[in-house]
Order: structure tokens, then C-alpha cells, then sequence
């Protein structure tokens, strides 16, 4: 077996795994090491797995409301099947991966990965020479100290539950806290956020932030915010948790979601000469090289972006660069992303509040699902589509989504931010009706004559 390759890569996350696939359609002998499972966190504990809860927890809200549709009957759900179903999903993705990898003979090499230097990385005694190397090791979840007891659930233990507690406290606010929390309020799981923040979803629009809000109250969510968790207790039977102002909040189960920080400790990159910021992030340039030739890293562990179709990106772009292909330049300012809540959020660029911090020159206009007849329909009417365009002549430079269906909306206002489409011309593009793309149309005419429905 040859242990030299044009690339090898550390670690087979979304980061790792397809820039692999598009080194090895442009000719190149790749090698990816992974000593978990293959598709990283994203497809393993994270994206894939909590989507797939949230179809299940969809679809019973839905059936919840089936009298509002003239329809008769109630739905009860098994949470160990829908974990089952979870887990299936899971497994067949992650065997296509590999399947697919045997097709392009992308060798998987299995076990902890060192770098050594440039060129050489060792896995467990096993030398691999390289002519290039791609760094993603991805990251690990943050659990400070006091946090860090025994019976205390993360991303990974609360996705490997086949039961549900009958209350759950959350800690952490952000995008992973939203959605575990809109996840079991849907299943009746008695559940509290503390936020040590002013607001939930920090980094999302007050505005929008604000309807998931009042969605997840009205689901019965109890959000304690303005007040860091100073103390933790785990008991069997019981999780507390102290706030800053003395309050103590019990339940069943203490979920810590935080954020998450970069895997860089554990992999010889400090003794190999690859320069971290102070919070051990990677540091890569545009065109995510690192300071050591032919090194160069993707995904959550350069700290740029914690979005597994980011760190695809990266990790595409600096294949295009090691091989000379056609550049693939990131446009940091037109980055996606998407909370799946109940409603959903869906976010291109920087929202308004950032254009204006940065001193930006912005108008916005939106447009309400309550004015759209698909979402009438649909007894969905909680939400808007709200656009962010240059004062001076209405290019759109963000989009910020909160609704039904808005993760699935988002092509639209990624393809407009991108291409710099002005609104003026976006109001003009004839979509179809009855169709809940029709809110951007509306929120496009919003910016000149007016909307038409509101």
C-alpha cells in the first residue's frame, strides 16, 4: 500500500469529505483520515440527526391542528421509533459516503491523525506523505468547568436518547439551544432556556429573533435571559442549575448548549508550526492557506464559520486552489444559514442590525406571511421575509427569513445577494401563484411602489 498521495486530508467531516470528492474528480490520489465515523458532527450528531427530529416533530404539530383543516383524528408518537428512524437515516447517508468514496478510490485511513510537518502526517505508526494537506478536524462542544459533571447531556448524549426526560433545562440560548428546545416542546418535554444574553438567537435580527420568541412561549418554553448559570447540580433523579440573580431552576435533565470551539489541541499542529489565534483557531488567509506551504484548513476549526456548508466551501475552495482549478473565491458577506425552529429562520449576508453597526447606509422592506395566500393555507402566518439593500441604489445585501418553509426558501435570496440583484429588477421577476416565493416579490415592491398585498 503506497503512502504517498497528491492530498490528504484530517478528519472526514463536511470540511474533509467533499473537498475529497472534487480532489479526486479533478484526477488527484486522495486520502482522508478519520477515526470516528465517517460525515463529521454534521451528519453523525448534529444536522442531519436533529432535521430528521424535526421532520418527525413537524409532522406531529402539524396533525395537532387537523381540526383547523376539517380533518378528524389525533396522531400519538413513539420517540424510540423516531429515533430508530433517525438513526437510519444516519447510517444510509454515511454509507453513501463511503460507498461513494470507494467509487472515486478515496482511501479512508482509519485512526488519530498527528501532523508531523508540511508533508507528513502520522496515524497511529503509519506515515502518509503528502504533496498537499487539508486540515479539518472540525470542533467539540464547550463545557466549562462547572458544567462539566457527570449525567450533564451535550449535542451528542441528548441525540443518543431513545426516551424523553419529562423536563429538560437548556443552557445556552443560540441556535443549537432554539432548536433541541422547539425539538422537545413539540414532544410535551417540560423545557427552560436560560441565556445569560439580553436576548435569544445573539447574531440574528431583533426582529426576527423576536417571532421565534413568541413561538416558543407559546409552545410553553420558559426563557430566562440577562442571567448567567452559576452553579450546576446533577442528582439521578434531578438536574438544578443556580442563576446569577439566586433563582434555582430544576428539572429532570440539563442540556449545556453554548457554542462549540475548535479542535486543535489534540492533532501535533502547535509542535508543526501552524499558527492559531488565542482561541486556538486555525489562521488561514482567503484562500484558506495556512502559514505553512501546502497546508491548508476548512471548516468549524479556522473559526470563520461553525456551518457545515461553509466549511464545504472552504474546503472546495482550497482544493481549487491546490490543483488549479477554477478559482472558488468565498463571498463572506453572502454566507447562508438556517435555524430550524418552529418557525424556521433562514439568513443570507449580514442582517440589518450588523449593516448599520458597520455603518452602512441600509433600507429594508418586508413582507408577512399573513399577507401571503399559500401560507394562509397552510394555517401558517406567523413571520416575514424582510430584504436589506444599499441605501443609494437597493442592491439587496441581506436577507433575513423567519416562517414556514423558510430554509427552503433561501435559494432565492442566496442567488440575489450573490449576483447583487437590485430590487427594483427583483420586483419585476414574475413568480408563480399561489406560492409562498411570492413574499420576496412582495418585500422587492416593498422597496419602490409598494407592496401590493402588504
Amino acid at each position: 500500500m503506497s503512502n504517498k498521495y497528491d492530498l490528504v486530508i484530517l478528519g472526514g467531516g463536511p470540511a474533509g469529505y467533499i473537498p475529497a470528492i472534487r480532489a479526486a474528480q479533478l484526477g488527484q490520489k486522495v486520502a482522508v483520515i478519520e477515526k470516528d465515523a465517517m460525515g463529521g458532527v454534521c451528519l453523525n450528531r448534529g444536522c442531519i440527526p436533529t432535521k430528521t427530529l424535526v421532520a418527525s416533530a413537524s409532522l406531529y404539530k402539524h396533525a395537532a391542528m387537523a381540526k383547523k383543516f376539517g380533518l378528524q383524528g389525533s396522531l400519538d408518537f413513539d420517540y424510540a421509533s423516531i429515533a430508530k428512524r433517525k438513526d437510519m437515516v444516519v447510517t444510509r447517508l454515511r454509507k453513501g459516503i463511503e460507498a461513494h468514496f470507494k467509487h472515486m478510490k478515496i482511501e479512508i485511513v482509519r485512526g488519530h491523525g498527528n501532523l508531523k510537518s508540511a508533508d507528513l502526517i502520522d496515524v497511529e505508526g503509519r506515515e502518509l506523505q503528502a504533496r498537499n494537506i487539508l486540515l479539518s478536524p472540525g470542533s467539540v462542544p464547550m463545557l466549562p468547568g462547572f458544567m462539566n459533571h457527570d449525567g450533564v447531556l451535550t449535542s451528542r448524549e441528548i441525540l443518543a436518547m431513545d426516551t424523553l426526560p419529562e423536563s429538560l433545562i437548556i443552557i445556552g440560548g443560540g441556535v443549537i439551544g432554539c432548536e433541541f428546545a422547539s425539538i422537545m416542546a413539540s414532544f410535551g418535554v417540560k423545557v427552560s432556556i436560560v441565556e445569560m444574553l439580553s436576548s435569544i438567537l445573539p447574531g440574528v435580527d431583533a426582529d426576527v429573533a423576536a417571532v421565534v420568541l413568541k413561538a416558543l412561549k407559546k409552545a410553553k418554553v420558559k426563557i430566562h435571559t440577562g442571567q448567567p448559570a452559576e452553579n450546576v447540580n446533577i442528582s439521578q433523579d434531578e438536574a438544578s442549575v443556580t442563576l446569577g440573580d439566586g433563582t434555582i431552576i430544576t428539572a429532570h435533565k440539563l442540556l449545556v448548549a453554548i457554542g462549540r470551539k475548535s479542535r486543535t489541541a489534540d492533532s501535533g499542529f502547535e509542535a508543526a508550526g501552524i499558527a492559531m489565534d488565542e482561541k486556538g483557531n486555525i489562521i488561514t488567509d482567503d484562500n484558506n492557506r495556512t502559514n505553512l506551504k501546502n497546508v491548508f484548513a476548512a471548516g468549524d476549526a479556522t473559526g470563520k464559520w461553525q456551518l457545515a456548508h461553509a466549511g464545504s466551501a472552504q474546503g472546495i475552495s482550497a482544493v481549487h486552489e491546490m490543483f488549479d482549478a477554477a478559482p472558488r473565491k468565498i463571498n463572506v458577506d453572502a454566507m447562508s444559514n438556517c435555524i430550524f425552529t418552529f418557525p424556521e429562520v433562514a439568513m443570507v449576508g449580514p442582517g440589518e442590525d450588523e449593516w448599520r453597526e458597520r455603518g452602512v447606509k441600509v433600507r429594508t422592506s418586508t413582507s408577512r406571511y399573513i399577507a401571503n395566500g399559500k401560507a394562509m393555507g397552510m394555517n401558517e402566518t406567523e413571520g416575514f421575509v424582510k430584504l436589506i439593500c444599499k441605501e443609494q441604489d437597493d442592491t439587496i445585501i441581506g436577507v433575513q427569513a423567519v416562517g414556514a418553509d423558510a430554509s427552503s426558501l433561501t435559494g432565492w435570496a442566496v442567488m440575489a445577494v450573490n449576483a447583487g440583484i437590485k430590487a427594483s429588477d427583483a420586483a419585476g421577476y414574475i413568480h408563480p401563484h399561489p406560492t409562498l416565493s411570492e413574499l420576496f416579490m412582495e418585500a422587492s415592491e416593498g422597496m419602490g411602489y409598494g407592496a401590493i398585498h402588504g
